[in-house]
């Protein structure tokens, strides 16, 4: 899963991109951290909860987010900018760990590592870059370490933050909601 500055980047970029559709870039920017910091802030929720799926070791092939599921979800109005922001975080997680890094995430487990470190190394170039605010809740939860990364490359983090960034929410929820109607 991308880090809490990767996830605001590309909350940012997406509102930017989609000023007609995101009127509270605030509370958008509240739904994308939510499913990692709800867990942060009260113990009892797992992020298998808020991910609505299996959530543990990220470089199995069985760790997965069940989006049809967050949007049965009888809590989840796409409305509304906070739950588009974290509808966009579940789908950031999906492809992060799916499609984009997962051969990085393959190497990081054989050395028993995760990307946490490179996580910090390369917050300060996304802050940089995207004219970031820190957030102050999440802001402990975070560094900003002038050091190369051992995984992640900043290059392919930017691909990824713009393409996210471009996604058709509309479009991802009715691939998700026809996917579980054929199940």
């Amino acid at each position: 899963m991308p880090g809490f500055m990767i996830h605001i980047a590309i909350a940012k970029e997406y509102a930017k991109k989609h000023q007609e559709e995101i009127k509270n870039i605030e509370e958008f920017i509240e739904g994308t951290i939510a499913p990692d910091y709800i867990p942060i802030e009260n113990k009892h929720i797992s992020k298998s909860m808020t991910h609505y799926g299996i959530w543990g070791d990220w470089t199995r092939d069985d760790q997965i987010i069940h989006l049809d599921k967050f949007l049965q979800d009888e809590r989840v109005d796409l409305h509304t900018a906070y739950w588009k922001g974290y509808f966009i975080h579940l789908l950031a997680d999906d492809y992060f760990d799916r499609i984009y890094f997962r051969q990085e995430a393959k190497r990081a487990k054989k050395n028993k590592e995760t990307f946490h470190h490179d996580y910090d190394c390369l917050n300060c170039k996304i802050i940089e870059k995207y004219k970031l605010k820190t957030i102050e809740k999440i802001q402990k939860y975070m560094c900003c370490i002038e050091e190369t990364p051992k995984y992640l490359d900043i290059d392919k983090i930017i691909q990824f933050i713009e393409e996210m960034a471009n996604i058709n929410l509309e479009e991802k929820e009715k691939f998700y909601c026809m996917k579980s109607h054929n199940r």
